[in-house]
């Protein structure tokens, strides 16, 4: 045998690692949060060093640890988008008048509308270059 049972049992260290390489949708977001990502590395190279564990056993946990890394910063950055959501609605409440009977949402509406089409819009400028082209064309007909 080329590892120790008790390192890949049910509770053993590094039972949830092996879990991610292997059936990862079985692993729950709390399971994968409580997941300690340097201690799971520590604990296979450790197991690597000591002759106990096959290189197919120790890349399978690495691609678990890699897995679960993965899944936590999925996890993160939809928790940071969700934090600026929320800022982003705060600060926008905040600015809002709070009588909102005389808010006229349809001109607020058009004048977003007109900035936004002005910003991404470039103007129409013509130099002398240019009316010198449109009298000689360009030579291809």
């Amino acid at each position: 045998m080329f590892f120790s049972e008790a390192i890949l049992s049910r509770k053993g260290s590094l039972a949830k690692v092996w879990l991610a390489a292997h059936w990862e949708r079985k692993l729950t977001k709390s399971q994968l949060l409580q997941t300690d990502i340097t201690n799971s590395v520590r604990k296979v190279q450790e197991e690597e060093e000591q002759g106990r564990m096959a290189l197919r056993l120790s890349g399978q946990l690495l691609l678990g640890v890699a897995r679960i890394y993965s899944r936590k910063t999925k996890y993160l950055m939809e928790d940071c988008g969700e934090a600026s959501v929320r800022i982003r609605l705060a600060f926008h409440a905040a600015s809002l008048p709070r009588d909102t009977s005389s808010l006229d949402l349809t001109q607020a509406q058009q004048g977003f509308r007109s900035q936004h089409l002005h910003s991404i819009t470039l103007s129409d400028q013509m130099n002398g270059l240019d009316l010198t082209l449109a009298d000689e064309g360009l030579g291809f007909g």
